[in-house]
């Protein structure tokens, strides 16, 4: 009998693994937890990740030994380079596009409140660029307040709910058919607050009750409005009227329950709170959009829909990795790593160290800062 050829699995050093190697068996943490699974190919973040774990070695498949000539250090260096300076140019192209949106979008709302119906065509044209942008770069979910002006907060706020309500219809399977109308109907959500007074909107104190109800009456005006406007579906409009009814039947302006609220509209609401909690305003300053969304898991029980909230959660937090942040104790980490099951407390390395905030309960993701 002819003896049976092994073969054997390479075993390579970390620091020599090449972008794109695929792993021959599964890596586990320092504490047994898998990091990574058998057959995953290794891109320069993970590479990174199995640093920040202090793994040394991992199992390959077909991995070869190259020596690296002066050239190939160079072109490395060279795409080093281009890899860092790559997210400055995409934010910077991100905020032209966003700043052109917000007054596109504004001059075209202004005509609105002048008694015209919605250019729905001209608004398509505004959000669809963004849009096809923003997919290359989803990431800036967890930093939209920085591209902001306070002065435009509201046209910011409509082009910013739009982008989120679109991301959260992909990320909950509605038919592709229907995303563009999911992204109008962010877009448009608050289109009716262009029949509210504006030193009503705009002011800084606390809202006497008579104002409030008139504030409140912006949800019954955008329906009108967008239901008098042609190339808008009916969820659209019940979008505009509902984003502000909860799922327990406390909100407005018809305290309906959850069942009886459109899909777009439990989208809207949840995109809506995240983005206004995460920004600055005239009476209130931005929090941290970890903090934010541990606020939304709290609203899933009983205000917001619980499955449009976690699928959002999961969404949001999944290109975390690299971000820079700041913890409440005022140090600077870097995400490493995010527990779908504890998507909100990431293991964040500070000074070569890891904490992982599951554990450390006293500390929390104040600011993010960059990716």
């Amino acid at each position: 009998m002819m003896d049976r050829m092994v073969t054997s699995v390479p075993i390579v050093d970390v620091k020599q693994l090449s972008i794109g190697a695929r792993l021959a068996e599964e890596v586990h943490t320092p504490l047994g937890g898998l990091l990574f699974a058998k057959g995953t190919v290794l891109h320069e973040k993970d590479i990174e990740i199995l640093n920040v774990f202090f793994i040394n070695q991992v199992s390959v498949e077909n991995q070869e030994e190259v020596a690296r000539s002066e050239s190939a250090e160079q072109k490395a260096a060279e795409r080093q380079v281009a890899a860092a300076k790559a997210p400055l140019e995409k934010a910077e192209a991100f905020q032209k596009s966003f700043d052109q949106a917000v007054t596109t979008l504004k001059n075209l709302l202004i005509r609105v409140q002048g008694g015209d119906n919605i250019p729905v065509m001209e608004v398509r044209e505004v959000v669809a660029p963004i849009l096809a942008q923003f997919q290359s770069q989803p990431q800036i979910l967890l930093s939209l307040r920085h591209f902001a002006r306070m002065d435009s907060y509201a046209y910011e706020h409509a082009i910013s709910v739009g982008i989120i309500s679109y991301m959260i219809a992909k990320w909950i399977k509605v038919p592709e058919k229907e995303w563009m109308q999911v992204a109008l109907a962010g877009t448009l959500h608050d289109v009716g607050k262009m029949k509210i007074d504006r030193r009503i909107l705009q002011k800084p104190g606390k809202l006497t009750p008579e104002e409030f109800e008139e504030i409140k009456k912006h949800t019954v005006y955008g329906y009108q409005i967008i239901k008098a406007s042609h190339g808008l579906s009916e969820g659209v409009a019940l979008a505009a009227l509902q984003h502000h009814e909860r799922e327990d039947g406390s909100g407005y302006p018809l305290g309906l329950p959850g069942s009886k609220l459109h899909l777009y509209s439990k989208i809207v609401a949840v995109a809506d709170v995240y983005h206004a909690m995460s920004s600055d305003r005239i009476y209130q300053k931005a929090q941290s959009p970890y903090v934010v969304v541990e606020q939304l898991m709290q609203d899933s029980f009983g205000k917001l829909d619980p499955f449009i909230v976690r699928a959002f959660i999961d969404g949001i937090t999944q290109f975390a990795a690299g971000t820079i942040v700041e913890l409440s104790d005022g140090t600077l980490g870097k995400i490493v790593f995010t527990d779908r099951n504890q998507p909100t407390r990431p293991m964040v390395e500070v000074g070569g160290k890891i904490i992982n905030l599951v554990d450390a309960r006293h500390l929390s993701i104040v600011q993010v800062l960059e990716k």
